[in-house]
C-alpha cells in the first residue's frame, strides 16, 4: 500500500493497482492514510538525525558515521522541482483570483551520489564535445531561463544523456561512475533542508571521503548551503546551465559562431575573458531599462553576465576534470523529474503536511541504501511487540 502511494501518480491509480496487481480491495482513502501516517513516522526519524546533528560538535559532523564505507568520491546535488499547494484556499480578506499565482511551490531535491573517476595529471578533454556545441537541449534550457527570471532556479529535465545523444561524436569526456544514489526531499525552507541534505551525507560517511564535490546551477541558495554544510566539497557550477547563458547572451548580438567561442571558453575555464567579452557588448548595447523584456538583447547580455560574475569561481571545468570530479548536474535533474512525477500535476493539490509525507516516502524508495528496510522491522515490532533480534552474520 504504501509503496503505491507514494510512487504510483494518485491514490487512485494506487487502488486500482492494489486490485489489478496485489488483489486486494483497498480504498484509494485508506491508502492515503497510511501513506500519511507512514509518512509522518519517516519524518520524525529524518528529524531526530536533524537534532542529533545538531547537538555535535564541528569536528564529529565533518567525521561522518563509522556505520558507513566511505565512497571514493562523495558528490552532493541538490535542484527544485514545482507542485501545487492549497493551503492559502479560503484565506479571509483574500481575493480568490489574487490567489492564483500562490497555487505553485517549491519542492527542494537532493542526491548523495556514491561515484567513482579516475584523476589525471592534465585536462583529459581539453575540447569540448560537439554535443556541447550544438545540443538543442541547451537552448531549450535558455529559454526556459528567461521565462522564469534572474532570482529563480531554470527547472529543467534536460539530462547529460540527453545532450550527448545529439552527437555521433566520440565523447571524449568521462564523467565519474554512478556507484549508488540516495535522496533527499523536502517542502520545507532552505535552512531546513540544509540540515536534512548534511544528516543524510553524514550517515553515509560522505564527511571522510578523500575526494568531494557540490554540483548545482547558479541559485545563491545552493552555494549558501555548501558553504555552511559541505565547506569541504569543492563548489561546482553546473556546465550546462552555464553554457544556456551564453547560448542565449550570444542570440543578442551579430557575430558569427560567438556561442561556440564562448562555449570553449567556459570548457577550458577561462570565464574572466568571457565576462570581459560581455561587458564590451554592453557597452556597445547599453544596459537593459526595468521595464526590459527577455525578448530585449539588453536583457540576455545583462542575465548572462550576472550569472558568470556571480559564478566564475566555481567554474574551473579543467580543474575539475583532473581531478574526475562531475561537471553537470544531470542526476539531480533526472531525480527531480522522477520526484515530480508524484506530486507534480496540474489538478493535484496538496498541504503542506501530505506533500512532506510524500516527499519523504518518494524519496525513500529512490534510495539505493533501502532505509525502509530497518524501518519496516522496527514498525512491524512496535506494532506487534515482538522483540528486536539481531540477524546473525
Amino acid at each position: 500500500m504504501i509503496w503505491a502511494g507514494a510512487n504510483l501518480s494518485s491514490y487512485e491509480m494506487a487502488q486500482e493497482a492494489m486490485e489489478e496487481l496485489g488483489e486486494q480491495p483497498i480504498s484509494a482513502r485508506r491508502i492515503r492514510r497510511q501513506v500519511e501516517a507512514i509518512g509522518e513516522a519517516r519524518v520524525s526519524q529524518r528529524e531526530q538525525q536533524v537534532d542529533s546533528l545538531k547537538k555535535m560538535s564541528f569536528k564529529e559532523r565533518r567525521t561522518g558515521s563509522a556505520a558507513a564505507e566511505a565512497p571514493q568520491l562523495a558528490v552532493v546535488m541538490m535542484d527544485g522541482g514545482r507542485y501545487q499547494r492549497r493551503d492559502h484556499f479560503g484565506e479571509e480578506g483574500v481575493p480568490a483570483e489574487s490567489t492564483r499565482h500562490k497555487h505553485w511551490r517549491e519542492s527542494k531535491v537532493g542526491c548523495l551520489l556514491s561515484m567513482r573517476s579516475d584523476i589525471h595529471s592534465s585536462d583529459p578533454c581539453e575540447l569540448i564535445p560537439d554535443c556541447f556545441i550544438h545540443a538543442s537541449a541547451v537552448r531549450e534550457i535558455a529559454k526556459t531561463a528567461e521565462k522564469q527570471g534572474l532570482e529563480e532556479n531554470p527547472i529543467s529535465e534536460v539530462s547529460y544523456a540527453q545532450v550527448t545523444k545529439e552527437s555521433n561524436q566520440e565523447d571524449q569526456h568521462k564523467p565519474p561512475k554512478l556507484l549508488a544514489r540516495d535522496v533527499v526531499a523536502s517542502s520545507q525552507c532552505s535552512d531546513m533542508f540544509g540540515w536534512q541534505l548534511e544528516a543524510g551525507a553524514w550517515q553515509l560517511n560522505f564527511p571522510s571521503a578523500t575526494r568531494q564535490a557540490f554540483v548545482a546551477d547558479g541559485a545563491k541558495t545552493n552555494w549558501r548551503i555548501q558553504r555552511a554544510h559541505f565547506p569541504n566539497a569543492t563548489p561546482v557550477a553546473d556546465l550546462i546551465h552555464a553554457l544556456s547563458y551564453a547560448w542565449g547572451a550570444s542570440q543578442s548580438v551579430v557575430e558569427d559562431d560567438l556561442y561556440s567561442k564562448w562555449a570553449q571558453l567556459i570548457w577550458q575555464g577561462d570565464v574572466k575573458q568571457v565576462i570581459a567579452e560581455l561587458t564590451d557588448q554592453q557597452r556597445t548595447l547599453g544596459k537593459p531599462p526595468k521595464e526590459a523584456t527577455s525578448s530585449d538583447p539588453r536583457y540576455r547580455l545583462n542575465r548572462a553576465l550576472i550569472y558568470f560574475t556571480n559564478n566564475a569561481s566555481h567554474m574551473n571545468y579543467p580543474e575539475y576534470r583532473r581531478d574526475g570530479l562531475p561537471i553537470t548536474s544531470s542526476h539531480i535533474e533526472s531525480t527531480v523529474k522522477l520526484i515530480n512525477r508524484r506530486i507534480k500535476g496540474s489538478e493535484k493539490f496538496w498541504l503542506k503536511s501530505s506533500s512532506e509525507h510524500v516527499l519523504q516516502l518518494r524519496a525513500d524508495h529512490l534510495c539505493d541504501s533501502k532505509p525502509l528496510a530497518p524501518f519496516w522491522q522496527r514498525w512491524h515490532a512496535d506494532h506487534t511487540g515482538s522483540n528486536h533480534y539481531q540477524t546473525a552474520g
